[in-house]
Formats: structure tokens, sequence, C-alpha cells
């Protein structure tokens, strides 16, 4: 059982493996069809028919064929095809059960396949027969030839140009012969263009004569007869190049070739040809003689593998037959590669000065472009600048850098610039950094932009051969170039391009639509760098983003007075053409339309009654939206009229209070007090003034240090009538001793009796003047009051009121040696 097992899987796999095989070989054979391959490299079955042309399978290029398809079984369900190259040929004829006839007009490829195939509706496609088509061409005739030899070479080199390809086989034979002597004939090899005669040619004058004859299958052709003599063909030996030598010169790169040749004859000249690489095709250059064995040939480019030959040619002219030019084999090649370049040109360069100072210095910002890549070769790897005419002051900037940020002093009036290659360096670049003081020539926009991303702007400039210019008299040199820069408004990253000084127009790139940019133009002469001229330009306006920012300065009946305030720059796309005032009422709201730029306020006409003012703007792309919107109300005159009073009397009140307030003060310090509780409203007596005082002061012998912590001694206080005092005054006052004064003055309150303090309360106004004054008291000057204004006072302290009640009164008495007397 295991044995059998393993026999049937042997079997299962041979039968998978056979027709994986077949499906793969099916499926290739559909999806490539029979017309991949030749037909003669197809095997056909000979039983289902054959396939035959006229004239022939090998034609000649251009000709008209013929077709048959022969088909063994004549069945009227099967369908004939021919496919010529895999493509279907359309049937012409067909009559019955005879072959299916088939045209092929003009047919110029030289190798073609024809397939004949027949189906039916329910099978695969047959193929009957096929054969290989081949074309050809007879040959051209011969033209061009030569034969040549050398003075130490003996034997002759003959050539031809034998003309476009035959694409068959085709032959050649060369015959020569002396003058009255048959012909000796030399066979050549296929496509052969050249051939060399057995050397049995005589030297001198003998003349031979030499015919090439081509053919194939489809013709023959002979050459004109070439006739010589063996002086006539010697040329001049081919030279042999010695050295190459490489050389910049400005911006053109040259090669310096020098040979060696065997032979002195006077009148060669040299001509030099060049190919890049081993494939490339020979081109004949332009040269220029620098000596006998040495030309120059330019227009090279850097880098490049050049292979080089060189040919000698005898400069008299030969006049004998054909009047050929007599000249050598062109000489072994020599191959050399060509050096990369330094930049050409200088780069271009511009500035930025700013207010920033420092001491002596100035700050500048230097602004370049890289050269252009096909104006040198390798790598850049650094600029240099120098500061001012000499070398001494050198700053090295990165070779990543576009700009460089320089502290220079104030007497440096011009910068260079200079790049640095793997081959070399550029020309410097001056560029001054004073200013000429001239004015730029004025700057116009030409017409409307090209493009949503470039205008065109152009100046005026002087006229060959005019008188020059207020910005052209730069000591006899005129403008040495422009320079137009432009940036964004708001002001953002600016782009500047040089512009030579016959160039009069540039056209500005890389705008975006609906941004403000802001183009100027400086000339730059020795003399310095001119004022710019200036222009605002948009690319593409677009319609405004926001409207304009509306206010009421005035609203009375009928009339209203508005101003506004235009949107950021960056929100208006555009030039603004006109302003839209909208003016919403109840009733109706009206427009009125007004023309930009201008002044931005004006009056209009507007109903009674509350009023709502909105605004819009337009560019030339439309109208954008409209702005805030303002309500306002008309003011009535009556109601302004009596705030304006309200407002002056306030101000007058405060002004009079302000002026008085120095008089009014003391008043009002005294009539608070009435106000106020009875003991809050007793004023004390500055005891610096007690005269008491100073006559204690005069006897100081009696005082004691610790008399000081006790009471002084009483004298008996006694009271006195009124009458007593001052026959005027009705009211009763107690009357102090002179140390009951002195005391209080010290800032003791004595300890008064309650009679003492009973017998009475109240003294007039005027007693209490006089009393101060007995006491020695004073009144300070800034207490009183201007006569001018004492109504007001009057008004203001209330004087009818009378003397606050509960108040104290003392008289001092003279005292003698610092002891009291009685009344």
């Amino acid at each position: 059982m295991p044995g059998m097992r393993t026999c049937s899987a042997q079997v299962f796999a041979s039968k998978m493996t056979f027709w994986k095989v077949t499906m793969a070989l099916l499926l290739g054979w559909l999806l490539t069809g029979p017309g991949l391959l030749p037909a003669s490299c197809q095997t056909f079955d000979h039983s289902l028919g054959a396939v035959s042309v006229e004239p022939s399978r090998r034609f000649e290029l251009g000709s008209d064929l013929t077709v048959f398809c022969h088909v063994s079984a004549c069945k009227e369900r099967y369908k004939i095809f021919l496919e010529l190259n895999s493509q279907p040929v359309d049937l012409w004829k067909r009559d019955g059960c005879s072959p299916a006839v088939f045209r092929l007009s003009k047919v110029m490829l030289p190798r073609s396949s024809l397939l004949c195939l027949i189906k039916t509706d329910d099978t695969l496609p047959w193929l009957v027969g096929g054969l290989d088509l081949i074309g050809g061409r007879p040959p051209d005739k011969p033209l061009n030839l030569t034969c040549v030899t050398t003075r130490r070479w003996q034997r002759v080199e003959c050539s031809w140009r034998r003309g476009r390809d035959t694409h068959v086989s085709t032959s050649c034979e060369v015959s020569f012969s002396r003058e009255n002597s048959s012909p000796q004939h030399l066979a050549c090899g296929p496509d052969q263009q050249h051939l060399i005669l057995p050397p049995t040619l005589r030297a001198g004058n003998t003349s031979y004569q030499l015919v090439v004859t081509a053919h194939n299958q489809f013709g023959r052709v002979m050459s004109d007869t070439f006739v010589f003599t063996l002086n006539d063909i010697v040329v001049p030996q081919s030279p042999v190049i010695q050295h190459i030598h490489f050389q910049k010169n400005s911006s053109r790169l040259a090669a310096i070739l020098q040979w060696t040749t065997p032979e002195a004859v006077p009148h060669l000249r040299a001509s030099v040809r060049r190919r890049r690489g081993d494939n490339a095709s020979w081109v004949v250059s332009q040269v220029t003689r620098l000596a006998e064995d040495k030309v120059q040939v330019d227009g090279l480019e850097p880098l490049v593998d050049y292979q080089f030959q060189v040919m000698l040619c005898d400069s008299a002219p030969y006049l004998g037959a054909g009047q050929r030019s007599r000249c050598s084999k062109w000489s072994p090649s020599m191959t050399m590669r060509s050096p990369g370049k330094s930049p050409s040109k200088p780069v271009s360069v511009w500035r930025v000065l700013t207010n920033e100072k420092s001491g002596s210095e100035r700050k500048v910002t230097l602004l370049w472009k890289a050269p252009p890549p096909d104006d040198y070769s390798g790598q850049v790897e650094g600029y240099r600048i120098w500061l001012g005419h000499d070398t001494k002051q050198e700053v090295r900037c990165n070779a990543s850098l576009t700009q460089c940020d320089l502290q220079v002093h104030q007497d440096i009036s011009a910068l260079s610039l200079s790049v640095n290659t793997t081959f070399g360096s550029s020309p410097p670049a001056h560029l001054p950094l004073t200013l000429s003081g001239d004015s730029s020539p004025p700057l116009r926009l030409m017409g409307p932009a090209l493009n949503s991303s470039k205008v065109l702007v152009s100046w005026a400039g002087p006229e060959p051969g005019s008188e020059p210019g207020p910005e052209v008299k730069a000591g006899g040199a005129g403008v040495q170039m422009y320079v137009v820069e432009w940036t964004s408004v708001p002001e953002d990253k600016m782009h500047w391009q040089e512009v030579t000084a016959d160039q009069k127009h540039l056209i500005v790139t890389g705008l975006m639509p609906g941004v403000r940019y802001n183009i100027s133009l400086y000339a730059v002469s020795c003399r310095g760098v001119s004022t710019p001229s200036s222009v605002l330009v948009y690319s593409e306006q677009l319609k405004p983003v926001a409207g304009p920012l509306v206010s009421v300065v005035v609203h009375k009946k009928g009339r209203i007075h508005i101003q506004w305030e235009d949107p950021a720059v960056e929100q208006q796309r555009g030039f603004f053409t006109n302003y839209s005032i909208y003016l919403h009422t109840p009733q109706s709201p009206p427009s009125v339309t007004m023309s930009a730029p201008g002044s931005r306020e004006t009056w209009l006409d507007c109903p009674n009654g509350l009023v709502f003012v909105q605004m819009s703007a337009s560019t030339s792309a439309g109208e954008g939206p409209r702005g805030n919107l303002v309500s306002s109300q008309p003011v009535d005159p009556a109601a302004g009229l009596s705030v304006l009073v309200f407002m002056v009397v306030v101000f007058s009140a405060v002004g009079v209070q302000v002026f008085c307030w120095r008089c009014v003060r003391p008043r009002i310090k005294e009539e608070c007090p009435s106000w106020a509780p009875d003991w809050l409203s007793g004023k004390l007596p500055k005891a610096e003034n007690s005269r008491v005082i100073k006559l204690l002061q005069l006897d100081q012998s009696e005082l004691s240090f610790s008399s000081l912590d006790k009471d002084p001694p009483l004298s008996p206080i006694s009271c006195v009538s009124q009458d007593e005092l001052h026959p005027s005054v009705h009211d009763e006052a107690p009357t102090f001793t002179a140390t009951a004064v002195a005391t209080m003055a010290d800032g003791y309150a004595p300890q008064l009796t309650a009679a003492s303090a009973s017998a009475g309360r109240t003294v007039t106004a005027e007693a209490e003047a006089e009393a101060e004054a007995s006491a020695g008291w004073e009144t300070p000057e800034e207490d009183q009051c201007p006569s001018d204004l004492a109504l007001l006072v009057n008004f203001l302290s209330c004087a009818d009121s009378g003397p606050p009640h509960g108040a104290l009164w003392w008289q001092p008495e003279h005292a003698s040696h610092g002891r009291s007397q009685g009344p």
C-alpha cells in the first residue's frame, strides 16, 4: 500500500506538470500572437496552405507587392486574414475557393514579416503560412573619389563616398589603368570605401585612371573616372599632436594645440576638428593661428572630454584635374578634459542703508545674487567683501548667504564683492554708498498687468547721443546701471533686480493678486545712488474684504456730518474708485456714491429723526462689504442751549469758590464749633504769646526743678461782675489770675471749683477780643478777610447767631516775682 500511494502521487505530479506547461504555452501564444517571431523562425503545416508574393519577396524599396494566401480546404465558414508585422491587411479580392489576394502599396520597410491565418466563428486562428520580405535599393554612385600619397610613403591610398545604405549586400570593384594599357581590377568588400593600390605605379608625370563600381541585386553603378599622376596626389604627411593647453580668455574657454610634422612645407595651414567623447560626430572648428605649429580653438565648454585631430593642407591651390586642395590625413586623436571655468561677470549687488549709527559707524545691509550656473563650473565656496577702494579691510561670507549686515565707517564711500568658486573668482562688483543727489527717471506702469503675477514697468532715460540729464552728470560718465526694488505694503521682504543702463523697462514677477506693491527705481552712477522714484501697483485688483469705519461728527435737523477711516491696506486689495454711503431710515434706504480718493468726510442731507449710517468701498473688481453700522439722533437746539448755560454756571461757581476759599476757610472754622459739644469748641491760647510766661522766665532763682512735677499754687479766684469789667457787657465771666493763665498755657488744666465754674460761662465776642489783646494774644494776618468780600463772608458765617455758649473767659493780672495778685 505505501508503494502504491507513492506511484499514484508521482503520476498525479507528472499530470499537473504537463498541464502547467501546456497552459503556459497556450497563454503565451494567445497574448503575444504568432507574429512576434519572423516567419522564417516559425513552423507551418503546409497541408493547410501557403503564402506567395509577386514580383518577389526580395523587392526594391517603394515597390507595390501582391500577396496570395492559398488555403487547401475550401470552406465557406473559413475567414482568411493577412498580417504584416502583426498589423492586419485589408482583403483585396477573393473569388470562391481561389486564393485570397492582398495588395501592399509602396513598401518602404527593409525587413517585414507576412503571416496568413484562417479562423472560424468558434475557433482560435490557425496559422496557414508566412514568409519574410526583404527590401533594398540599388547602390548610389560613388562620389569624391581621390587618391593620396606622401613623399616618404611608397603606396597610394584611394577613397570615395559610397552614398546611402542599400540594406542588402553590396560589393564594389576598383579598376585602374595606365595610359594605353589594359585595366587592373581589384575587389573590395561590402560597404568598403577605401583601397590601397599595389606598388606598381611609376613616379613622374605618368597618368593613371581610376574607376569604382558598386553593384548588388538591384543594380550596378560606376563612378566618374579619376585621372591623376603621382606628382598630383602627393600631400603633406599627417601631423602628430604633441600638447594641448587650455586657457581662459575673458568669458571664453579656448584650447591651444601644438603639433609636429617631419616635413617643412612653407605653405601649410592647419585644420582642427573635435568631438565630445567617442561616439559623437566630428565638428570642424574655427582656429586662430598662433605660430607655424600652434593654433587656438575657441568656443569650448568646461569639464568636457574633447577629442582633437589636426590636418595640414597646402595653402597653395592645386590647379590640376578637379582643382583639388592637397591635404594630409587627419592626425591620430588626442583626448583632453577641459577645465572648469570661473565666473566671467561680476555678480549683481545692492545695499540697504539704515539710520542705525554707532559712533562713527553706520549699519549697511549688503545684498547680492548668486552667479548663474552656466557662468561657472564647480561649486560656490564663499563671498569676499572689501570695504572701500582698497583691499585691506575684507569680510568673508558663507556660500549659502545672499546678504550680510556690515558696520561701515562713515568715511567709506563704496563696497566691492567677489564670489569664489572651485575654479576661480569672479571680477569684483563695485557699489557706491554715497548719494548722488540726482533724481531717478519717473517710473510708470505700462498698461494693465500682464497676468496675476507680473507687471511691466518702464522709465525714460537719455537717448544715445543726446545731452545728458541731471542724473547722467557724473563727471563725464553717465548711469552705470538701474536697480528696481519692490516690496509689498505693509512692508515685507524686499526684492530687487539689477538692470543695465541701456534698458528702460523691466517685467516684475512673483507678485500676488490683491496685494499692493511699492516699486522703486534707483539710478547708479560713479557719483553715487540717486533718490528713488516710486509707484504703487497691483498685479490684479480684487474686491475689498472690509468696509470703511464711519463715525458721526455733527447731526442736526436735515443735515449730518460724517467722517470715516479706510480699512487696513491688506484688506483693501485694490485702489478705491468710489465710496457708497448708506443712510438707513424707517422709511427708505437711500445711498450716496462718492469718488475716491478724496476727503474722508462730508455733509449729507438726511431725513429727520433717527438715522443709521453705513459705508462700503469699491475697486475696479467690484464693491466690497459694508463697514460698521452707526446710529445717530439729531440734537435739539434748545436742549443744547440749556446744557451750555448749565455748564457756564457750574464753572463760574467753582471759580468763585476757588477764589474765595482763602477768606471763607477762617469763618468756617469759627462756625463749625457751634454744632459741636461745648468742650470741643474751647480755644486754647498759645503759650509762646503769654506775657506771664515771659515774666516767670525772668525769675529763675525762685523756681526749682522739684516744683515742676507739682501743681503750681493757685491764687484765689474771684468773680467780678460784668459791669466792673466792661460796662457795655451784660454777661459775666470768671477771671483767672496770672498764675492760672500760666498754668493753662503750660498744658495743665487747673481744677476749678463748682462755684467758680458756674459763676458765668459766656462772654461777648468783643470781650473775648479785648481779653486776648490784653493777655498778649496775636491774631495772624492770614485770618483777616479783604474788605471787598465782607458781604459774602458775613452771609456764609451766620454772624447774627451770636457767640457760642459755655466758653470760659479769664483775664490775667500783672504778676510780680512769679506770684499772682488778687483783683
